[in-house]
């Protein structure tokens, strides 16, 4: 019994020790991080997206908001 506990503490040793010096798998951290990052553009995205709109949006009330008759939809110098 002494023996077979000894065996496995020191396979359990062995690999434990294996996977310290094989060293951190780099192309998982890799992934990982840029998965993170897209992650974390995507809200920035969609926040600026939503700003744009809510521009663009307050832009039409503006535009429906003019009279439509008579007035020239141009500017001071482009109506010379």
């Amino acid at each position: 019994m002494h023996a077979t506990l000894k065996t496995i503490v020191l396979i359990s040793l062995g690999v434990a020790t294996a996977q310290a010096f094989a060293g951190p798998d780099w192309d998982v951290i890799n992934r990982a991080r840029t998965a993170a990052q897209l992650r974390a553009a995507s809200p920035s995205t969609s926040a600026s997206k939503d700003a744009m709109l809510a521009r663009c949006n307050e832009m039409m009330k503006q535009m429906d908001s003019h009279p439509a008759g008579g007035s020239s939809q141009k500017g001071p110098s482009e109506s010379k």
